[in-house]
């Protein structure tokens, strides 16, 4: 069983993998998958290609990076294709069973297929944005990020199920706790 969990930032999907991880499913994180990317001087060499104005001695500066691809969707875009193939290498490789991926970019990157469940979570734009704010992100910012990323009635379409994280992080837990014991268990 390959589980992805999907959804905008600020949803809760990186709480839903932690619990996944507490309950002893194996789990990945495209997130994580990238910061070891990152590391790799062959990728950093690629990304210095493409944008050499964000990599500065062989060590890409991640904020400018940022800035630029979600101010420039020609640079988003490059930046996926040179991300995406890589990350599915990584999560192809891995035959965990059950296995769950938090990828955010799971219809950008051609994967959804790959995937018995995608669960989908969510939570009003409002309660993102403070929670974004919590962790640091300008407001701007924030909202800047948001719309980079596919609105949720599309992502409901390819979801197979829907956790709801308006309530708060206990709820939300639970409700990840319940859903992965009948997917994985």
């Amino acid at each position: 069983m390959k589980v992805a969990v999907i959804g905008g930032i600020g949803t809760g999907k990186s709480e839903v993998l932690k619990v996944a991880r507490e309950m002893g499913i194996a789990c990945l994180s495209a997130d994580e998958i990238n910061a070891e990317l990152l590391r790799d001087p062959q990728y950093v060499a690629k990304l210095s290609e493409r944008f050499p104005e964000c990599v500065v001695c062989g060590v890409v500066d991640k904020p400018r990076l940022s800035a630029l691809v979600f101010s420039d969707k020609e640079s988003r875009l490059a930046l996926n294709a040179i991300a995406h193939p890589e990350i599915k290498k990584r999560i192809e490789e891995n035959v965990a069973d059950p296995l769950v991926v938090e990828l955010p970019l799971v219809y950008e990157s051609g994967m959804r297929d790959a995937f018995d469940e995608i669960v989908l979570v969510t939570a009003p734009r409002r309660v993102r944005l403070k929670r974004l704010q919590a962790r640091g992100l300008s407001l701007p910012r924030a909202k800047a990020v948001m719309r980079a990323q596919l609105p949720v009635f599309m992502l409901r379409r390819i979801a197979t199920r829907t956790i709801d994280n308006s309530a708060g992080i206990d709820e939300l837990r639970e409700a990840a706790r319940t859903l992965l014991r009948i997917l994985c268990e």
